[in-house]
């Protein structure tokens, strides 16, 4: 197991107990934590953005080690390896997305406020549906 996969078990096992009422913290410290995740969340989707954008690089010049350089930096941000394909910064990032997430939703769960979040995210999605059709 990586290391970001145990970070990721270890969340998700927090998340169940806030829901089970065996994990539980001060409404306002609870908060403060999720906002915080939330703040380090939202940073870290843009990072995502800007490192989707290195897909294509240039400026390496035309000789042919230039061009074996351009490509393996284009393969460690975007693209992986050819032994594991996720081995490149994108995924790296989604790792850590989803464990700031989970930690964001197990503090939610820890003040009792995690439903509440689902229903709204619900919501949400259900208008941005309807406005879609």
């Amino acid at each position: 197991m990586t290391d970001a996969e145990s970070h990721l078990v270890y969340w998700r096992t927090l998340r169940e107990q806030g829901i089970n009422g065996e994990f539980e913290l001060d409404t306002d410290i609870g908060q403060a934590l999720y906002n915080r995740c939330e703040e380090l969340r939202q940073q870290l989707l843009r990072v995502r953005r800007d490192a989707e954008r290195l897909d294509r690089l240039s400026g390496y010049g035309g000789l042919p080690s230039a061009n074996e350089l351009r490509v393996k930096f284009e393969q460690k941000a975007t693209g992986g390896a050819p032994h594991d394909p996720n081995d490149n910064a994108l995924a790296r990032i989604d790792q850590h997305i989803e464990i700031v997430t989970t930690m964001r939703d197990a503090y939610l769960a820890a003040i009792g406020q995690l439903q509440a979040v689902d229903e709204e995210s619900s919501r949400t999605l259900t208008a941005q549906g309807d406005e879609i059709n």
